[in-house]
């Protein structure tokens, strides 16, 4: 029943879902299980950037620098070190995705399906409209930014001017998740996944198809039993690409050929990372797993996080972190999973993973806008 709730506020059938109701005040979440807190993390810094309101807003981070977008359309530069603000400007858009870094290159999207480019000095490059709601973060590479809509398109745009250099189509199910997901660019390839279950392989100058395999294949007697989105990030380890699938399964392909390497029956929404042959991950519901990368074996298994609502884990030194719809941040040991510290931001619901900021030092935004940057003792 938790699972069809789920998919019933994420569908993208649902014309006014209610993203509150999932994230925030509205919503209930589970208590807190008592820890033993092995230390204390430290806030760096922390400063206003806007609200976020129900984007996915990632900061970025760039020779020091740290780039931060709000929904109503500010765009921030911070220094790193102190969270000193350098400039702000207003983008005159309602945002909806950012943001993404290239060579002397800012790109968020708005709502209304505009790409907006901008120097490290917060002057306008270009603007470009694509057709589709832009939910997820651009991609800089190679002279090309990556932009993908919620409709299952993908654009390659000129890193110069913002001209369309191809686009990419896939046809989505009658009924999918509300996903967030964008695409991750390595090696001059473009992974993608979509609705369905299916991950893509394209060639970042050409937008071509170098292979296409499921991830994982719908099953069951409804529509909503069907659903078996791809609804996070591809993770790229040595020679293979994985990915996992909402009420699917998390899959391993060989990297050029698309070939399946490996495959176990998991599901999740917010996605993994992988970090020396490991990869934690967060399903569906909201344990914090370790999985050994070749095979898929289970290293350890973390479920006193279930119904936080919690993000993609994210690696910093010997912990595994991640935040939650209550705006608390938990950091997991790395080696059996024990939660052994966590720290409480504004209160408002952590949405987006936490992000890189150095190699001490990671950034952590909420919904009502606050950006912390945060640290192990």
């Amino acid at each position: 029943m938790r699972k069809i709730a789920f998919i019933l506020l994420f569908a993208s059938l649902s014309a006014c879902s209610t993203f509150e109701s999932v994230f925030g005040k509205k919503a209930s979440l589970s208590e807190l299980h008592d820890i033993h807190e092995a230390f204390k993390p430290l806030v760096l810094w922390h400063a206003d950037v806007g609200s976020a309101d129900d984007a996915m807003l990632l900061p970025a981070v760039d020779h020091g620098s740290v780039f931060a977008a709000s929904h109503d359309g500010t765009l921030s530069k911070l220094e790193s070190l102190r969270g000193e603000r350098v400039w702000k400007i207003d983008t005159q858009h309602a945002l909806s995705a950012g943001v993404g870094i290239g060579d002397n290159i800012i790109v968020v999207c708005a709502e209304n399906g505009d790409v907006l480019a901008y120097d490290e000095s917060g002057k306008p490059l270009w603007q470009h409209h694509v057709k589709g709601e832009l939910l997820s973060m651009p991609r800089i590479a190679d002279g090309v930014t990556v932009v993908r809509t919620g409709d299952g398109r993908v654009f390659g745009l000129d890193e110069k001017d913002g001209k369309q250099l191809w686009v990419y189509q896939y046809t989505t199910p009658a009924l999918s998740v509300r996903s967030y997901a964008g695409v991750v660019v390595f090696q001059g390839t473009v992974f993608a996944g979509f609705a369905g279950g299916k991950m893509v392989s394209l060639d970042l100058k050409t937008g071509g198809v170098n292979w296409e395999s499921a991830v994982a294949q719908p099953h069951g007697t409804t529509e909503l039993e069907r659903i078996a989105d791809v609804t996070s990030l591809p993770v790229v380890d040595e020679l293979q690409v994985c990915a996992a699938a909402f009420q699917g399964r998390l899959a391993c392909f060989d990297f050029s050929k698309g070939d399946l390497i490996w495959s176990k029956n998991i599901s999740s929404y917010a996605g993994m990372i992988v970090s020396q042959r490991n990869f934690f991950l967060s399903d569906d519901q909201d344990d914090v797993l370790s999985l050994d990368s070749t095979s898929g074996a289970t290293v350890w298994k973390q479920s006193d996080l279930e119904g936080r609502r919690i993000t993609r884990p994210y690696i910093q030194g010997s912990y595994v972190v991640v935040g939650d719809a209550g705006g608390v941040v938990h950091f997991l040991r790395r080696s059996d999973g024990q939660i052994v510290a966590r720290i409480k931001t504004d209160g408002s619901p952590i949405l987006s993973h936490p992000v890189y900021l150095n190699s001490d030092m990671f950034l952590v935004q909420t919904r009502k806008g606050e950006l912390y940057a945060m640290a192990v003792p």
